[in-house]
Parts: structure tokens; sequence; C-alpha cells
């Protein structure tokens, strides 16, 4: 595509891009795939950004952080959508946050919570999240049938998160309403307005629910205890101040529940929709691992991607990208793109995915992506195990949302129709 080098707003696009289209939650691999052809760099008047469909120029510009900011301030609406269009305390969170943070700063922060979310720390957690997902399928096993969204993904990550930084329960919904509230005003421009001040609401119920959370144990600190630990750091006063603690702590919670929810309901889905796979999974367990980071490539949950904001004019494919706008990388597009991935449109478990950049790529890595891994490897798989019978019932409902495929419901049979 060529595009006008001053004005993105005169380009005469040869596709059309409309993500809240009919049919686009449950598949939208036709459309993506017309966007790599056609348009691998296109601009979206709607969401007043680019769209990166392609791999190489996706992992390009991750990769690149001396031209391109995670920080939304760096856009060229931020006076209009940015900070100004946020709930003022999520704005300030955002400040102190690890996408705003300068390079120094994010590699001390990141630095400082990484030992806690390595393969090995997270192992560690394993028996705890055993527990979770077998006492939320001891409570559904004698009905029969399952909504796998409602009644099993929901339930899991506000828990594990709970357990990990030993949060009181009774504050799992309200933790969830807060997730939910910054995930969709990830692009607040494209919320609707009547739901605008519902998720002003939570994020700020959110955010002082963190800071209370923090205070408290602040207050009674308990051994082997990774908030105690960032509390500590912070008092130390030189490594983490008070902001990024808060900012640390929010964005742990909102990024194992939303990633987590959506990640195992796209598992189960794609399990039961091929009978071969799951006669695989079944006799050989290890493919596991494997069989959901092929979902993640090739089912991904993902509607609009990742944002990240040109601090320079720059070059890209072919197409004049100006200092300030904005580029959604789509990683659900990327993923499959043939000139990466060898037959892309086919699920193969035993795919190499070391190419995948499901979870980011770079300095930007998602810190929690070995910890959803983990959860979503138990759930699934004690959900196979305990019920090999295990069937769908109709095909998943989706419900809006401006930048994931909800998935809004999903219901199995736990048995066989003869039992």
């Amino acid at each position: 595509m060529s595009a006008n080098p001053t004005n993105p707003s005169e380009t005469r696009p040869s596709v059309q891009f409309n993500p809240y289209a009919p049919g686009f939650d449950a598949n939208p691999y036709p459309a993506l795939e017309k966007l790599r052809t056609e348009a691998p760099l296109f601009y979206w008047e709607q969401g007043r950004g680019w769209l990166v469909s392609r791999y190489e120029d996706a992992v390009a510009v991750l990769r690149d952080n001396k031209r391109f900011s995670p920080d939304r301030a760096e856009w060229e609406f931020a006076s209009v959508l940015g900070s100004a269009a946020m709930v003022p305390e999520l704005a300030e969170l955002n400040k102190n946050g690890l996408f705003a943070l300068n390079a120094q700063d994010h590699a001390r922060v990141r630095k400082l919570v990484s030992p806690a979310l390595t393969p090995r720390a997270i192992e560690r957690l394993r028996p705890e999240i055993q527990a979770i997902v077998d006492e939320i399928l001891d409570g559904v096993a004698a009905k029969g049938r399952l909504d796998v969204v409602n009644e099993f993904a929901e339930r899991i990550p506000a828990r594990v998160i709970g357990s990990m930084l030993k949060i009181p329960k009774g504050r799992e919904e309200l933790f969830q309403d807060f997730t939910n509230a910054v995930i969709k005003n990830v692009l607040p421009g494209l919320v609707a307005p009547e739901e605008q001040e519902l998720l002003r609401r939570h994020i700020r119920e959110g955010i002082a629910l963190v800071g209370e959370t923090i205070e408290d144990r602040r207050r009674n600190p308990l051994e082997s205890d990774i908030l105690t630990t960032l509390i500590q750091t912070e008092e130390q006063g030189d490594k983490l101040n008070k902001q990024e603690l808060l900012s640390l702590v929010a964005a742990l919670i909102v990024g194992g529940f939303e990633t987590t929810v959506h990640l195992i309901a796209f598992c189960v889905y794609n399990l039961l929709q091929r009978p071969e796979v799951l006669a695989q999974v079944k006799t050989e367990p290890e493919l596991l691992k494997n069989f959901v980071e092929e979902v993640l490539r090739f089912d991904n949950f993902g509607k609009l991607g990742i944002s990240r904001y040109a601090l320079e004019d720059v070059e890209l494919g072919g197409v004049r990208i100006k200092k300030g706008q904005m580029l959604l990388i789509m990683l659900n597009s990327a993923l499959r793109d043939e000139s990466t991935f060898d037959k892309a449109d086919v699920f193969d478990i035993r795919r190499n995915t070391n190419a995948s950049i499901a979870f980011g790529h770079g300095a930007h890595y998602c810190i929690g992506a070995n910890l959803a891994r983990l959860e979503v490897q138990i759930a699934v798989g004690t959900l196979v195990r305990r019920f090999p019978e295990l069937r769908l019932v109709k095909p998943p409902s989706f419900g809006p949302h401006p930048v994931i495929r909800r998935m809004e419901s999903l219901e199995v049979d736990l048995r066989s129709p003869s039992a």
C-alpha cells in the first residue's frame, strides 16, 4: 500500500478494516490475511493509528526501543485521548508504570520483580494452582455441564493472583472489575460513552484497593512474600519509589487476570474442535505445553494487538510513520504470517514455536508469561484428565469488547451422551 507521507487521512486504502463487524470475533483471519497481503501497514481512521500486520514489521517495531515507545504520553492524540481521557488516578498510575519509565528505570524496576516470576519461582506455585483448579472442578462436577468461561476460566486467575500476593479472600471480584476496566481503557477512544462512567468507578475502586493492600502488608509483613519484598525494597528508598510500587502491583494484578482467562477458554475451544489433537494430549500430556503455544499463535484472543508510538519520523515497510503516531502491532495477524510460519493456517501441536511473539518481544516481553502458561497448562490438563469425555455443546458466544475477542460463554458437556 502507498501512503501519503504527511497525512494518513488522505490515504486511499485498498482494504476496509472493521474489527467490530459481525463474525470478526469468531474468525478474524480472512480480514487479517487481506491486511497482510494488500495493506500490511494500514492507517485505521477509527483507531487513529497504523495497523502493523506482518511478522517482520512487528518484530522490527517491538525490538526498536530508540524509535518506538510503549508510553501513550508520546501519542499525537495524547492530549485528547491519552491521560486526558483517563480517570486521573489511572493516568497517574501509568506515569510510573513499566511502559512509561525510561530505559534505565524500566530495567531497574523489572530487575526487582523478575526473580519472583522466573520459571523456577513460578513452578513453586504449582501445588497451590492445582488445588485451586481441583476445588473449582469439584464444585461443578455433579452438574455434568460447564460454562468454561464463567464457571472455570474466570475463577482461576483471580484466586491464583490472590494467593500469590496473599490478598485477603473476597476481593477477587473487585480486582476482576478493575482489570476489565483497565484493559478496556487501553484505547479509550473506542469505549462506548455509556460505559465510561462505570469503568471509571471500577478503576478508582481498584487503585484504592491496591493501595490498601500495600499499606496492610506494610503493617503486617509476611515471610517469603513477593509483596513484602517489594515493599521493603521501596522502603530502602534507592531501588523502588512508592508510585512505582503501586504501579507494579497493579500491573501484576491486571496482567495476571485477563490474559489467563481468555487463554484458558481459547485453549479448551481449540482442543475440543480437534478430536485428533485431544487424543494426542490425552496420550502424551507433555504435549500440552506446546499445545498452549500453538493456540497463542494460531488463534490469538487479541483483537487489536499492542501499541507503540513513534518517537521520530520513521520509514517502515515503504510507509512513512510520523513522530507521535500510534502503531498497533497485530499479533493475531503476525503469528499467521506464512513468511515466518510454514503452513501458518494449519494447527500443528508439534510446531516449533520459538519464533512466537504472543507475549511480546524485547525489553517489554510480558513479565507474567510464565505464570499464565503454568495456570493454563494446569487448568486445561486437569479438565481433560478428570473429564476425558469432555465435548462441546455449541460454538462459543462472543461479547462486545474494544480490544479483545472476548469469549462470553463456552458450554461443554463433562460426560459422554450415554453417561
